[in-house]
């Protein structure tokens, strides 16, 4: 079963450009970094994002976007909660970020 992991930032304000692009590069990184710990590889399917253009002025803030796909949801559970990368990255960002929306699909939505 296909996971969609969706997390959406809203960074805090006075941030300078150059901290939120090293940020999102580091999210975007956890593609590669992030590794299984059974089969020693990258389990992270696809991994998408960046900042927001959308002219609908319905963001609330958020800013930037990323999107990741697993295989199932064994391992989207292991990154959210054991994955020592991406709980590492979490820690990192935590002072940089205001708000995190994180939302999770799965097969059609009904």
């Amino acid at each position: 079963m296909v996971v969609i992991h969706i997390v959406l930032f809203q960074f805090q304000s006075g941030l300078a450009t150059e901290v939120v692009d090293q940020a999102c590069k580091s999210v975007l990184a956890l593609k590669h970094r992030c590794i299984h710990p059974h089969t020693g590889n990258p389990y992270i399917v696809s991994f998408r994002g960046g900042k927001d253009h959308s002219p609908e002025n319905k963001q609330h803030g958020i800013s930037h976007g990323f999107v990741a796909e697993f295989e199932s949801l064994a391992d989207r559970d292991y990154y959210v909660s054991q994955d020592p990368v991406h709980l590492g990255l979490g820690k990192e960002l935590d002072p940089l970020v205001e708000k995190v929306l994180v939302v999770d699909l799965t097969g059609d939505v009904v």
